[in-house]
């Protein structure tokens, strides 16, 4: 299964969990609204009761005078009253179990005031032969009942219009909290499937495309990352690691290239050094045969200079295609460069070039091979002397790195003619060059024991306004 399709599901799985969560809580709404509508029913029941208590209740004050003899009358108001005791009785269940409203004690009271004050009369009918009017003790007692019903019935009324009014309220405040949840759901929902998509599909997408792009071969696509989470590390180490191939790619390169020029420059070098000592001999012997000849002895002697000078090109030239070792000590930088400058102080006066030296104070000490950075040096000196014309300043300049105390800086500067930038990335590899005099060696040699001192080598230039070349390193030599 894709991870589109895993966040799909993930996806469904939340949306069905919210329907549950609105179905159910439209479920427990509906189960306490039907609730509160049945103490409704119950209240409007209990209504009922009284009133048919109280037709009941007329009906037996009626009887009273219905009868024509006192057994008539107890008769009359004894099947009253059977046909009254189970309401009664229903309608105290109810207010037990209904709101507690005090209407119990006051019609028990009432009720039982009433029973006395017609059994009593009648105790009087039966001692009085006769039948006289219903009197008016009887007929209060019949009205407090009465009153006792009507408040009963009243006090229900509001009751049940409060119950309505409360279901009504919580019915509305419910299906406001409802609605506001199913909202902030869908919120969180459709919030989740853009975060999703912003933070994991995009960033997978832009991996997937990266490893496609780097197995066919195109080392330089490199991801724009747009986050600092885990995938953002993932993609800057992915551009890291295409940026360490095609790194990695050129070091072969360049090996290759070494190794086959190297080869061809020992053989070079054993098949020319033999007919050089022998005519560096002959001039030698020439000389000392013929002292007295000052012609022939200078050309003699510029014959063996002549031979001392290929004899170091083909030095530097086996030194170029070989391994170098270092052996890093301790070095103040001002010294390094006062020595070079003064070594070099006859190549600056041939081509009327000043040179200007600053160092920083703070930069003191640091851990190098003097003799390879010097010749290091002593080549992008002379680099920016010949791209240099009569009159123009040389300025080299050493101090720490601002944002990273542990490493240090030196540059190079010159005002001479600049590099076309199609050319930049060409002058540091072996044998390119584009002076008449030049060899192509300097500014390689350089960079190998740049980067053999654990730093890199970078120029700035601009056509027509000299070069800037940046040799950043650490404070001590990285083991190569």
């Amino acid at each position: 299964m894709e991870l589109r399709q895993k966040f799909v599901l993930l996806a469904l799985i939340y949306a069905l969990s919210l329907t549950a969560n609105v179905a159910l809580s439209t479920y427990c709404i509906a189960v306490y609204i039907d609730s509160a509508f049945q103490d409704y029913s119950d209240a409007a029941i209990q209504s009922e009761r009284i009133w048919q208590i109280r037709s009941l209740l007329e009906e037996q004050r009626e009887s009273l005078a219905a009868g024509n003899t006192v057994d008539d009358v107890a008769r009359l108001y004894n099947d009253k009253q059977d046909q009254l005791l189970p309401v009664l009785e229903n309608l105290r269940t109810g207010l037990l179990i209904g709101p507690d409203l005090g209407l119990q004690p006051g019609l028990d009271r009432t009720l039982k005031e009433k029973d006395e004050a017609v059994r009593a009369w009648l105790v009087r009918l039966r001692q009085q032969p006769g039948k006289g009017p219903v009197p008016d003790e009887v007929s209060d007692a019949f009205t407090r009942v009465f009153q006792v019903l009507m408040e009963a019935a009243g006090r229900i009324e509001q009751q049940r219009q409060m119950q309505v009014g409360d279901v009504a309220r919580t019915q509305s405040r419910v299906l406001a909290i409802l609605g506001a949840n199913t909202a902030v759901g869908a919120f969180l929902m459709a919030a989740g499937v853009y975060f999703v998509r912003r933070w994991v599909l995009r960033p997978v997408d832009a991996l997937r495309v990266a490893t496609k792009e780097l197995s066919q071969g195109r080392f330089d696509y490199r991801i724009q990352p747009h986050s600092r989470d885990e995938l953002g590390q993932l993609a800057r180490e992915v551009n890291q690691m295409a940026g360490t191939i095609v790194e990695m790619q050129t070091q072969m390169v360049e090996h290759e290239r070494l190794a086959a020029a190297g080869e061809m420059v020992t053989r070079l070098a054993h098949n020319i050094r033999n007919p050089l000592a022998g005519i560096r001999g002959l001039a030698e012997t020439t000389i000392t045969l013929h002292p007295e000849d000052e012609d022939l002895v200078g050309s003699q002697q510029r014959i063996i200079n002549t031979v001392d000078r290929f004899e170091k090109w083909l030095r530097d030239l086996q030194q170029s295609v070989s391994p170098l070792k270092l052996n890093p000590v301790s070095v103040e930088v001002r010294e390094l460069l006062d020595g070079i400058v003064t070594a070099l102080s006859p190549m600056f006066d041939r081509r009327g070039v000043r040179v200007e030296v600053h160092v920083d104070p703070a930069l003191g000490q640091v851990h190098l091979d003097s003799l390879h950075f010097e010749q290091a040096l002593v080549a992008l000196v002379t680099n920016a002397v010949q791209a240099s014309q009569a009159g123009q300043v040389v300025r080299i300049r050493a101090e720490l790195v601002p944002e990273s105390p542990s490493r240090w800086r030196l540059m190079v500067e010159d005002e001479g003619v600049g590099i076309p930038p199609e050319l930049r990335k060409k002058i540091f590899l072996p044998y390119f060059t584009t002076k008449p005099e030049g060899n192509g060696i300097g500014l390689a040699m350089a960079s190998k024991v740049i980067r053999l001192h654990g730093g890199d080598l970078t120029v700035e230039s601009e056509v027509g306004r000299g070069s800037r070349f940046y040799a950043t390193l650490p404070g001590r030599v990285s083991e190569v």
